[in-house]
């Protein structure tokens, strides 16, 4: 990850207690880019499913509010860390990635819905 100090990552726990302090603010989002498959099977609540594998997913991506804060996540990690790296290219302010994925947020047993 960047050295830059608005794109980190953060451990799972860490995201959900960022979420909970900013629920109901619509500036802080959590970003799925894993596949509709996965996403249906459970996601974080409230998630943005944008799936990194979709041939469109750079412009789809410009059409996200690059001044909200993103928490981006796939199921282990590397689609997140690509998705995050083409972030801060395309000059979103505000991304931290959640590391390990949607996996080790279930393994620390956080709520999630389907």
């Amino acid at each position: 990850m960047s050295k830059n100090e608005n794109f980190k990552e953060v451990e799972p726990k860490d995201a959900f207690t960022m979420l909970e302090k900013h629920r109901g603010d619509k500036m802080y989002v959590p970003l799925d880019v894993r596949t509709p498959k996965e996403y249906e099977a459970g996601h974080i609540e409230n998630a943005t499913l944008l799936n990194i594998q979709a041939e469109n997913f750079e412009q789809n991506l410009e059409k996200l509010d690059k001044d909200k804060t993103y928490l981006v996540y796939c199921r282990k990690g590397p689609r997140s860390t690509k998705a995050t790296q083409l972030m801060k290219k395309h000059g979103f302010k505000e991304v931290y990635e959640i590391v390990g994925g949607f996996d080790k947020w279930k393994s620390k047993r956080l709520p999630f819905e389907k």
